[in-house]
């Protein structure tokens, strides 16, 4: 019980002292609202639509409403390498992470370093020329520009 209420007390102490790990989230513009309701989707025959670099711009748990802004890129290559790079809100620093992919009915199916045999999924929920929107993953829709 004493443990209980020392963890209690040290988490409102850390909430009052203004120490947080929140990430700011914010209103989507009246585009970026509609962006998510608008869809393209594509069934990948090979990666060919996505190569190239993209700049992550946002990600949400759901298409449409608040979104979280991001500012990474991500280089899709020719040769089933995926490079991200720039500010990791997770780790809170700049960091480079190199991933293996394929095209597999119809998805991005990347590894994860550092977990053998843990592969992340990706749909490709909207394209056009300049943008994109993959679902799936970790966070649930990302938001791309083309570079």
């Amino acid at each position: 019980m004493h443990k209980i209420i020392v963890m209690t007390l040290t988490a409102a102490f850390l909430v009052f002292a203004g120490v947080s790990q929140a990430v700011k989230i914010r209103k989507p513009t009246t585009e970026a609202a509609t962006d998510g309701a608008k869809r393209n989707p594509v069934c990948l025959k090979d990666a060919a639509p996505i190569l190239g670099k993209w700049t992550l711009v946002e990600v949400a748990p759901r298409a449409t409403g608040q979104r979280i802004p991001e500012n990474r890129t991500w280089e899709f290559r020719p040769d089933g390498t995926l490079i991200t790079s720039g500010y990791n809100r997770h780790f809170k620093r700049n960091d480079t992470q190199t991933f293996h992919y394929e095209i597999d009915n119809c998805m991005i199916v990347s590894d994860v370093p550092g977990r053998p045999g843990k592969q992340l999924r990706y749909r490709v929920y909207d394209l056009q020329d300049d943008r994109m929107v993959l679902q799936g993953g970790v966070e649930g829709f990302y938001f791309f520009k083309r570079q």
